[in-house]
């Protein structure tokens, strides 16, 4: 056993330097600091801890009988569900107090600071710009604590037309709990913020990366043509305007003088984009060959995303359709199923890996690390969209930036945590657990519905994640029917944007960004 922790360490440990790695590729070395770099490097390890702890969450609710117990702690159901909800508990304070408390100090840093002597520059004490921050904070847990306070007094009166089904499943899973009703409410209000947030980068990542990946950027020799292209064609248009004028006395048009203008700047953006090639061409010569080399496995590469990303898309869609052509209750429920009825890829293989524990570990570990990296990749390919001035860049990422991207993360991971139960339902729930079935006299799955059958009601037993969701689920059928809708989003923009990259060109390996270069000058003479 002391072999498993050593494992988990070192994989605690991984996951911490490759967010490190990450960091330090996209953070600014000028206005980067250890605080702030430490601080996003646990926020994306702790997030990735709590949804790898469902494995072990499913294993130790499937074997109720093996005793496993390590430092003279029992590893069982009670103590996993402590675990979970320390690290909840930690990823929401890092979420919600870390955080924001570093970007409020980014900020008050960043005022009257001189980059290239690295000095300070403002009169303000360091004292002074913590306390500022620490401020700056409190008002933002204030807020929270408005959620918070909501969730006590709110109490919503459930009424199913069709409870005498369901009343066992709602006394099951105590949906009538204040303090577990508050806690879950505002987790929910977090919940369909992060489904907005989800709906957006997790479907452009899962889609674009795999695209990005077999399609490959466009060469340096496409890119040098490309603009020789342009060029040619600007010049050829702005020597037709002045030819226009020459023959004649006549003072040019405001229209003309407009035109020529916005040709001037084109023309400007093309030479800074020539210079950005011709640096990279003497910068990167022997890189263009390695990675003419390695194309071939770049393709392959996609190609395997490629089928990861139809997996998730198949499982939560044929799952999507159970529930809508087989939940009992409909939006009264948020179209909770009792028992699944079609097959779902993602949720057999980990069901059947599952008898190989710890081989459902490694399968979920890959999916998990495949779609927390896409959602990045969502992020920093969209960008920061309901703030302005917010981009991620190599080596250009203001550490605020960065603050923010990791709250979103965080916020998301407690989306996929959600999105398991529509993934992969049967293992979130109850794994590989089996029943009797006297009718049928053989061994069966345990599902929602045999749970209210003797013989299985102290044989299956449902994970940690599942009784926390589910509690949502029917507790707050509001929230629960906008998690389904989201999810339906989810699909349906997913849809669409895997017809864009199939139609979609190569991607420009020139970052150029035409409206940061233009100068005073040139922005003034475009506003004539």
């Amino acid at each position: 056993m002391y072999f498993a922790w050593f494992l988990y360490i070192a994989l605690i440990l991984g996951l911490y330097f490759l967010s490190r790695i990450i960091v330090k590729y996209y953070i600014d070395p000028a206005e980067s600091y250890n605080f702030a770099i430490n601080s996003i490097c646990l926020s994306f390890t702790v997030s990735m801890i709590c949804i790898l702890m469902v494995p072990i969450d499913v294993f130790v609710t499937s074997h109720p009988n093996d005793v496993i117990s390590t430092l003279h702690q029992p590893i069982n159901k009670y103590f996993i569900r402590e675990v979970f909800i320390y690290l909840y508990i930690g990823l929401l304070f890092i979420t919600f107090v870390i955080l924001p408390f570093n970007y409020f100090y980014s900020e008050e840093r960043a005022l009257n600071y001189d980059n290239d002597f690295d000095l300070d520059l403002s009169e303000k004490r360091l004292s002074s710009k913590i306390i500022r921050s620490a401020k700056q904070t409190v008002y933002f847990i204030g807020f929270i604590c408005v959620l918070l306070i909501s969730g006590l007094v709110f109490n919503p009166e459930v009424n199913y037309n069709t409870s005498e089904k369901l009343e066992w499943v709602k006394t099951m899973f105590d949906v009538d709990h204040l303090g577990e009703q508050a806690i879950s409410f505002c987790i929910s209000i977090i919940l369909t913020f992060g489904f907005c947030l989800w709906v957006i980068y997790g479907s452009y990542g899962l889609t674009a990366l795999p695209f990005q990946l077999i399609k490959g950027a466009r060469s340096l020799e496409e890119e040098k043509s490309q603009v020789d292209n342009d060029l040619a064609k600007l010049r050829e248009k702005y020597r037709a305007i002045q030819e226009k004028y020459q023959k004649s006395s006549s003072k040019i048009s405001k229209g003309d003088q407009r035109a020529l203008t916005n040709l001037k700047r084109k023309e400007r953006f093309l030479n800074l984009k020539n210079e950005k090639i011709i640096e990279l061409e003497t910068q990167t010569k022997s890189l263009q060959t390695i990675f003419k080399i390695i194309s071939p496995f770049r393709i392959i590469i996609g190609i395997i995303c490629l089928c990861f990303s139809v997996l998730i898309f198949s499982s939560l869609a044929i799952t999507t359709y159970d529930k809508i052509t087989n939940s009992s209750c409909g939006f009264k429920c948020g179209y909770l199923i009792q028992e699944k009825t079609f097959l779902n890829p993602i949720d057999t293989l980990y069901v059947y890996s599952s008898y190989y524990f710890p081989l459902d570990y490694l399968f979920f570990f890959i999916f998990t690390l495949y779609i927390f990296i896409c959602t990045l990749y969502g992020i920093i390919k969209c960008g920061i969209i309901f703030l302005k001035g917010f981009e991620i860049k190599k080596e250009q990422t203001q550490p605020s930036s960065l603050f923010i991207v990791a709250a979103i993360l965080n916020i998301s991971i407690l989306v996929v945590c959600n999105q398991l139960m529509t993934l992969c339902p049967q293992y979130a729930t109850f794994g590989n657990q089996h029943y009797y079935d006297i009718r049928t006299r053989q061994q069966s799955l345990c599902t929602l519905e045999a749970v209210s059958k003797v013989e299985a009601k102290f044989i299956c037993q449902m994970t940690n994640l599942s009784t926390f969701y589910n509690r949502i689920s029917l507790g707050y059928p509001m929230f629960a029917v906008i998690f389904f809708l989201a999810n339906a989003s989810f699909l349906g923009l997913s849809s669409l944007m895997i017809f864009i990259f199939m139609c979609k060109k190569k991607a420009s390996q020139i970052d150029v960004n035409e409206d940061d270069e233009l100068d005073d000058e040139s922005k003034s003479l475009i506003n004539i």
